[in-house]
């Protein structure tokens, strides 16, 4: 397992102390400045922090984008190389919303991230406001310390386009097909006009605790890196939406694989995830 370097780890505290000050990230000319170093170094450092789960730089294909999901944008996404992302944030106004105590500057990056998103912000009601994907019927979520307290519709579902395996090759496109959907239904309207993608839906609930008990656990912290609590995994496999419908074991959708170790590997990326018992 690689471990941050304190650079590193400064870097990503300087991003997320913008992010959730004002809902803005820094540039990377700023990055660049502040710190002092080359636009390479930089560029080792983001991309450890890509492989860590922090952050994601603009790719070709979604620079000045004017739409995300198939909706449209005020503002164009970030150009190429750009910070696109700072888990759980997107750095551009899109339609998932985010206020805390009444007040919006705020957007996550996909619905997976926005059902936890209130772990950002302890001890604050937040209000993710969205819109499903296929019926464009409003969508509302309130949550506290990472933790859902209620959401509309209450047949609300998340729906996942891709599986862990691809994320290498969609770091930032990973994210282009994780949505909400009113009900099963309106998954299964969308499905016709897409049967290229091939996902999953799980509840808002099960993807709240895999991000705020599993995946995004500590993301306050300086220290922080993804932890993975094996023995926990194993025991709480339909609590994180992690199981087979209808079976106790691992669904293939979240499972590595040895080509996405080699891929990771081959773009440069540490193993930064801490395992544990």
């Amino acid at each position: 397992m690689s471990e941050l370097s304190d650079r590193t780890r400064a870097i990503r505290e300087r991003i997320m102390h913008q992010v959730r000050d004002r809902g803005t990230a820094p540039s990377i000319a700023d990055l660049r400045a502040e710190f002092g170093i080359s636009d390479a170094e930089l560029s080792r450092d983001l991309l450890a922090l890509e492989g860590a789960i922090c952050v994601a730089r603009q790719d070709e294909e979604h620079a000045d984008s004017t739409v995300f999901q198939g909706e449209q944008l005020s503002e164009p996404q970030p150009p190429l190389g750009e910070l696109v992302y700072a888990r759980p944030f997107a750095t551009f106004a899109n339609h998932y919303r985010v206020s805390v105590d009444g007040r919006q500057h705020w957007y996550a990056e996909c619905a997976v991230e926005a059902c936890a998103t209130s772990g950002q912000f302890p001890g604050a009601e937040v209000v993710v406001e969205s819109l499903c994907r296929q019926t464009k019927q409003p969508v509302r979520l309130v949550g506290r310390d990472g933790v859902l307290l209620d959401y509309s519709p209450k047949t609300l579902r998340v729906h996942l386009g891709y599986p862990l395996r691809e994320m290498p090759h969609r770091v930032v496109g990973w994210c282009d097909y994780n949505s909400f959907f009113a009900s099963e239904e309106a998954v299964d309207l969308w499905r016709r006009d897409h049967p290229e993608v091939n996902g999953i839906t799980r509840s808002p609930d099960q993807m709240s605790h895999l991000i705020a008990d599993f995946l995004g656990r500590g993301r306050l912290d300086y220290e922080y890196q993804p932890t993975f609590p094996l023995s926990t995994v194993v025991r709480n496999l339909r609590r994180f939406g992690l199981a087979r419908p209808g079976l106790p074991i691992l669904d293939p959708f979240w499972a590595p694989t040895l080509p996405m170790a080699r891929d990771w590997k081959r773009r440069g990326m540490g193993f930064y995830y801490r395992l544990r018992p």
